[in-house]
């Protein structure tokens, strides 16, 4: 019982700004702890705890057998949908071969990347301007970045300090309403 509530106050303070809508998704990696199997314990009480949120899951590891942990994305469809389809974004996933005929299919080609490296292109899933992302991608020593929140940020630093304070600010609010008992 402890670790159920454990993982849903896991989830509601960091997933707090998709849950919010001010994202269009997050990824949380749960940590399995002892023997409790993580994966069949969030895929047994994620639909109820997401659910009435209007908040979609997925478990990127879910055929990792080696990896213990859940690794989820929970996300908003209509958010992440529109966050995938600008110029931008839909250059990147095309050359990382991606279908781009529908979200589902997206998805479907992310968790299967999963298996392999990690695809530094889920920046893109969680939100991140297209031109951080590709630079990102391009440069992995992370030389020329100009700052780091939630993402390393190449262009538009001021835009990006308050997307991280937006988000900082719905962790907050969601930390304060576990405290308090609400």
């Amino acid at each position: 019982m402890t670790m159920k509530i454990l993982s849903k106050v896991y989830y509601f303070v960091f997933g707090a700004p998709t849950i919010k809508g001010i994202k269009a998704a997050c990824l949380i990696n749960f940590r399995r702890r002892g023997n409790i199997d993580i994966k069949t314990l969030w895929k047994q009480n994620a639909d109820k705890w997401l659910n009435p949120l209007g908040v979609q899951w997925l478990l990127l590891n879910e055929n990792d057998s080696k990896n213990k942990n859940a690794l989820v994305l929970i996300y908003r469809r209509e958010l992440l949908a529109r966050a995938l389809e600008c110029n931008e974004a839909c250059e990147i996933l095309r050359a990382c071969g991606y279908p781009l005929e529908d979200l589902d299919a997206c998805l479907a080609c992310l968790r299967k990347k999963f298996s392999g490296k990690f695809p530094h292109e889920i920046g893109l899933f969680l939100d991140y301007p297209p031109y951080d992302v590709k630079c990102f991608m391009e440069n992995k020593k992370c030389e020329n970045q100009l700052c780091c929140g939630y993402w390393k940020v190449y262009a538009g630093v001021s835009k990006a300090m308050q997307t991280f304070r937006k988000y900082r600010k719905a962790e907050c609010d969601a930390a304060r309403l576990i405290l308090t008992g609400h």
